[in-house]
């Protein structure tokens, strides 16, 4: 071979092992890029926080390092947006969502995923289930039912509950019942709840936790132990209300004859209900010993585990009791995780995937099982579990009962409801058990049929086809006469502008140029005329023309023309929330708009201690709003250790005593339980004084400094007059202060009709 050849062929052969030595380090370093997957929340939804101390959340964390270190290429990342709390907990996904910052892992629960399904959030789980399909073995089929929506898999469970019947075996002994027999039935459940109630040790037979909107959360067991449920799919697809129907009235009215109905005690006094429904039942009560049986979640590992704090020997878990139907059933459940569908990078969405799988895998099992172990609570683990990986010794007989009611309640539970709208359908729920408690006398099924029809009309959007129709023809008509009257006003203000009379031409200024005298002011006003359009106008116009849309976050949004304002004008709550904030607004303004001006023409006569008075008048100005609410939430404390119903109780038995020296036949309770922030006859009462309380001591204070400005002439010279106080307050001060009563009649007006802190606070 010539010498040049050999030179060329070398080079080529170099640089080609060159080449191909680049593109195998560039894949493996590909293969070997890290992948971030971020997830949405924090706590046992998302990922626990470092420092988080409770044994769920450890055990939690516990998983995640563990995925973190057998997966070193895969970097999790937490997201979190707005905590708002109550029904509305999930806007802040929502608003990730909508701003383009959507996590790739989302937590769903059932009555979410219809939802997200439509709304198109999450990704299809189909590929990743194909090609390992043993994941779903351990799935229990009515989880796998809901989790699959049109033949797609959108959600895969971490953790599997139910809701179970929890109950304390010392409360059971002291009531003479037997801890190993819990009630099987109604009829032995409402006489068990019977003898577990002791008024004089503040204890109940059943806890409802009433937490925002959530009696509705327990109460449904007793509408599936009747033969009912909650909504239903017709044929067409639609959905409809399902309890409003025999089953449904016998629910509700067991519903009543626990909280609501009277019954005589073996001391022979009337006791008013057996169960207390309370917004914190665990830590307030049934830690404490003051409730009986309850229901709650036990799950596929661990059980009673809101109950930690109490000796896990103390705690019955059972089935549920049986209906007057004979037959039971329960609440299914599940902790899952989705991907989301706005992750387009295949690396990404397989990395969630590994992550979601291993959440919920045998490995994460044994993982969560050593933590809990450490922790110290071992025996509220799975008896499955702890001989599965080695801790046969810490399986009890509690625990093996708790193994068996998970398998019964697992057979005879049903999931909770999903489908259209379903994530607020426990909310909807809860107005009929509010009604029937505070008024027992009312015809359940009155109740139901009203409830029905809000719930098909507001939360499901099932209106007949005619009736929309004739809604529509309205509408467009009163829409027309609408502009068709703004539109006669405007030509007539325009003519009425053009007609005006000219105004005469300023002397000297002939020739010269005016605009030139704007320019600056104009430059200066820019920014902010700029900043107040992209700031509030921009997003006004795009909520206009959302109005008229069906929105979609993610999917494209289509016209609906006036539907929107349609449904909310034939909303009865629409209405009844107009009717409230008027009332709201009268009393606010009523009560203490002039308690103020009193409190300062008193002030102004006081001749010792005014700088005291004042002080004290002052000091909830310099006080947290929220400290003020909180404090007075426990004043109105519906128990007879709240303080109103002390100083009545009190204030009866004074009576009584004075009545009984006088010989007047009349006697008053003297246990007063009146539940102030819960009853509609007393609520908007109660949440307008602690405002009034709060402002009316510093708006004194402002209107005694104007009062400082009258002239003391005046009052001397109306004096010589012969003039009364009522005649200066008239004539003097109050005309005097009329430019500052004005400013805050405005503004208080304004507040009153913006107020929602307190009453979100305190109710």
């Amino acid at each position: 071979m010539h010498p040049l050849n050999l030179i060329r062929f070398t080079l080529t052969l170099y640089f080609a092992c060159a080449l191909t030595s680049l593109a195998t380090n560039t894949i493996a370093q590909s293969k070997k890029s890290p992948v971030t997957v971020t997830v949405w929340g924090t706590g046992n939804y998302g990922i626990p926080r470092k420092d988080a101390t409770d044994p769920l959340s450890r055990a939690n964390r516990a998983v995640i390092e563990a995925f973190e270190k057998s997966h070193p290429n895969t970097h999790l990342e937490v997201i979190t947006g707005l905590d708002i709390q109550g029904p509305a907990n999930e806007s802040g996904l929502l608003m990730a969502l909508a701003g383009g910052m959507a996590p790739d892992v989302l937590y769903v629960n059932f009555r979410q995923l219809d939802g997200y399904v439509a709304q198109g959030f999450l990704y299809p789980l189909d590929e990743f289930i194909k090609s390992n399909p043993h994941v779903m073995d351990k799935v229990h089929l009515p989880i796998r039912d809901v989790c699959t929506i049109n033949n797609h898999l959108y959600a895969y469970p971490f953790q599997q509950a139910v809701q179970a019947l929890y109950y304390r075996k010392d409360l059971f002994r002291d009531a003479g019942l037997d801890p190993e027999s819990p009630p099987k039935t109604w009829d032995e459940f409402y006489t068990y709840c019977q003898k577990l109630t002791k008024p004089e040790k503040n204890q109940w037979g059943f806890g409802f936790d009433s937490a925002p909107q959530s009696t509705a959360y327990w109460w449904i067991n007793f509408l599936w132990q009747a033969g009912g449920d909650a909504v239903k799919r017709l044929p067409d697809g639609q959905w409809v209300d399902a309890f409003n129907n025999e089953s449904g009235v016998q629910a509700l009215s067991f519903y009543r004859k626990l909280v609501a109905d009277d019954w005589t005690m073996p001391n022979g006094k009337r006791q008013r209900g057996v169960a207390l429904r309370t917004t914190d039942m665990m830590r307030d009560h049934v830690e404490k010993g003051g409730i009986g049986m309850w229901f709650q979640y036990q799950t596929d590992t661990i059980a009673n585990r809101f109950t930690m704090n109490i000796n896990s020997a103390l705690i019955g878990i059972a089935p549920m009791p049986k209906g007057p139907t004979g037959i039971t059933g329960n609440e299914i459940n599940a902790f899952m995780f989705g991907i989301s569908a706005l992750q387009k990078d295949s690396k990404v969405r397989a990395a969630a995937w590994e992550f979601i799988q291993y959440m919920g895998s045998e490995e994460a099992d044994r993982i969560r099982t050593k933590a809990f172990v450490d922790t110290g609570i071992g025996g509220s683990i799975s008896p499955d579990l702890l001989i599965k990986y080695g801790y046969d010794d810490l399986v009890t007989p509690q625990g093996r009962q708790w193994a068996a009611s998970l398998k019964a309640l697992f057979e005879t539970g049903k999931p909770e409801p999903h489908g259209k709208n379903c994530q607020m359908i426990y909310t909807e729920l809860d107005g009929p058990l509010v009604e029937i408690g505070l008024y027992p006398e009312r015809d359940p099924k009155d109740i139901l049929t009203r409830a029905a029809a809000r719930i098909n009309s507001k939360l499901l959007n099932y209106v007949a086809p005619e009736v929309i129709a004739n809604r529509r023809r309205t509408a467009l008509g009163l829409v027309t006469g609408l502009m068709i009257g703004a539109t006669v006003l405007t030509i007539y203000s325009i003519r009425k502008w053009i007609r005006r009379p000219k105004a005469a031409a300023e002397p000297g200024s002939a020739g010269t140029r005016k605009w030139q005298y704007h320019v600056v002011p104009i430059l200066f006003m820019a920014p902010a005329v700029v900043s107040v359009a992209l700031w509030a106008y921009f997003p006004l116009v795009r909520g206009l023309l959302m109005a008229f849309q069906d929105y979609k976050v993610v999917q494209p949004s289509h016209w609906v023309g006036l539907d929107n304002f349609i449904e909310a004008f034939t909303q009865p709550t629409f209405w009844l929330g107009i009717k409230h904030s008027l009332e709201y607004v009268a009393l606010s303004i009523g009560l203490g708009f002039c308690l103020p001006i009193l409190l300062a023409l008193m002030l102004s006569e006081i001749p010792r201690g005014r700088m005291l008075f004042r002080t004290l008048y002052y000091l909830p100005a310099v006080t947290s709003g929220l400290v003020i609410v909180f404090l007075w939430k426990q004043f109105y404390d519906p128990g007879a250790q709240g303080l109103i119903n002390q100083l009545i109780s009190s204030g009866n038995g004074g009576i009584n005593a004075l009545c009984y020296l006088v010989h007047i036949p009349l006697h008053l309770s003297t246990d007063v339980k009146i539940d102030w922030l819960g009853n509609p006859n007393y609520a908007m009462l109660a949440v307008v004084i602690p405002t009034i309380w709060a402002g009316a001591g510093p708006g004194s204070i402002i209107y005694l400094a104007a009062l400082k400005t009258i002239s003391e002439e005046l009052y001397e010279a109306s004096d010589l007059d012969g003039a009364s106080i009522w005649t200066k307050i008239r004539f003097i001060t109050l005309p005097s202060l009329k430019p500052l009563i004005i400013i805050n009649l405005v503004g208080a007006f304004i507040g009153a009709f913006k107020a929602m802190e307190n009453i979100f606070v305190m109710t």
